[in-house]
């Protein structure tokens, strides 16, 4: 289907099945390849089609997904009404991490497969995890011996999330993302990408299991074409049991309990290691730096880091005397928020001066979901069609009005992955708006400043007077019998 002939803008017809089957399978085929459309699309339209395409995924995983069916089963739902009837269903937060830590401190992966099982249709029974020592070694064995493709988060609370994600649903996040890509050197989304690969600067590891350091390696089919435009600091993996100890000590000492701090002693003494790759990681920047302009100096390319990273890059680049390395058009992405450190002020506009790009490309973005929401000229982020906003009252869990101005804590439902249940409610405070953006484009969209629960109010208890019971009996057959 090209650009052209998409029914979408002006059209008052409702969505059907194989419409919504389209649109939540390929968003970037259903629009024609253009970020424009997805963008600029009737927002009654986008409503009927989202409302069909969350009926479907309800029906098709019930029953697949366990957890799923505790929730539904608790709640008496067997099909979605309105869009707000699946509000009841959508997961915390919480159930991404609720296995017993114990499982991951003393190494017992058959328990956590048990654990992860019943999170997606995809049956892990078959999965030999004897002899895994490290979340490194379990991991290896799930993408080895299973379709998913697991991703964790960095834990900076102490507890990593695992989601399970599928080789096939990877793959059409990609194809999804890819229009929207360069969006300001494009910015009616017209120009046939098909086929055209560029350049990824990525100034740290090869690879790794957060839900970004997977990107270069699952990407790499639709977004690089080969392994020669993928210029990375460091070859290898980042260990996701680097990463759960610094976030788990990190914890520990901020509640000033690092000394009673329970840790595998197979994992401490790898501590000196891990310290070690991190100072061999920042000193070999400057090379990096070096090496890669000589590579690609003047060329279109893409540079995706959290503000810190880019900013130590630029800074090291400038003071060896390099500015305006890339071609104007170049895409620089950036997201993450602060996470209670210090931003520099100037830290945009030396990021600029070493890229030579005038705009950098703001996202708000979650592990949960596989969308980057980018923000507009106006400061606004815009959400990607496939995924379905809601903002929620902070006190009782209830879906505020879908128009005007609303705030409070945002919550979503992805219709793309088929390999996990899309509902998902955030810790996020944010103020959406439902009326078309002063940018022109009708789609949903949050304000750039947005805020932790955690951090307004000392914790992030979600309340749900819909689904509280439900959230309880799903984190009871979650880990029932695992530890």
């Amino acid at each position: 289907m090209t650009h052209q002939e998409t029914p979408l803008v002006g059209a008052d017809v409702p969505a059907k099945e194989p419409e919504a089957r389209a649109f939540a399978t390929s968003p970037a085929q259903f629009f024609g390849g253009s970020w424009h459309a997805m963008h600029h699309v009737d927002p009654e339209r986008l409503a009927a089609l989202q409302l069909e395409a969350v009926r479907m995924r309800f029906a098709e995983q019930r029953a697949a997904i366990p957890v799923l069916t505790t929730m539904a089963d608790e709640l008496g739902v067997r099909e979605i009404g309105r869009i707000d009837d699946v509000v009841g269903l959508l997961f915390q937060h919480a159930v991404y991490k609720s296995y017993p830590a114990a499982l991951l401190v003393n190494n017992r992966f058959a328990q956590l497969t048990r654990w992860l099982d019943r999170l997606t249709p995809h049956d892990l029974s078959s999965v030999n995890v004897d002899g895994c020592d490290s979340i490194d070694a379990w991991l290896d064995v799930l993408d080895a011996q299973s379709e998913l493709r697991v991703l964790h988060t960095s834990g900076t609370a102490g507890t990593m999330s695992f989601l399970p994600r599928s080789l096939g649903d990877w793959d059409r996040m990609f194809e999804a993302m890819r229009p929207g890509l360069f969006q300001f050197s494009d910015p009616l989304g017209e120009r046939d990408h098909t086929g055209e690969y560029f350049n990824l600067i990525w100034p740290i590891y090869r690879k790794g299991r957060t839900a970004i350091m997977r990107m270069p390696e699952l990407a790499l089919p639709r977004l690089f074409g080969s392994e020669e435009r993928v210029h990375v600091l460091r070859e290898g993996r980042m260990s996701s049991d680097a990463t759960y100890l610094a976030a788990r000590m990190r914890a520990a000492a901020a509640r000033g309990e690092l000394d009673r701090l329970e840790i595998n002693p197979a994992l401490l003494a790898r501590r000196a290691e891990f310290e070690r790759e991190q100072k061999e990681l920042m000193e070999s920047l400057p090379r990096f730096i070096g090496a890669t302009i000589q590579r690609v100096r003047g060329q279109r390319v893409w540079l995706s880091g959290t503000w810190n990273i880019l900013y130590n890059m630029a800074r090291a680049g400038l003071a060896a005397g390099l500015s305006g390395v890339f071609a104007a058009d170049s895409l620089i992405t950036t997201g993450g928020g602060a996470k209670g450190q210090t931003v520099p002020d100037d830290w945009e506009e030396t990021v600029r001066k070493f890229t030579g790009v005038e705009r950098l490309q703001h996202v708000y973005a979650m592990s949960e979901t596989t969308a980057m929401h980018k923000m507009c000229e106006h400061g606004h982020y815009h959400f990607e069609p496939w995924v379905v906003p809601f903002v929620l009252d902070p006190d009782d869990g209830r879906p505020l009005p879908r128009e005007g101005v609303q705030t409070g804590r945002m919550a979503c439902f992805d219709v793309l992955p088929e390999s996990y249940w899309g509902g998902f409610i955030t810790g996020d405070e944010v103020t959406g708006h439902w009326s078309p953006c002063a940018c022109g484009r009708t789609t949903f969209h949050i304000e750039r400043r947005i805020e932790r629960y955690v951090d307004k109010r000392g914790d992030d208890k979600i309340t749900c007077v819909a689904s509280d019971d439900a959230q309880r009996a799903a984190l009871d057959f979650l880990t029932q019998r695992l530890a």
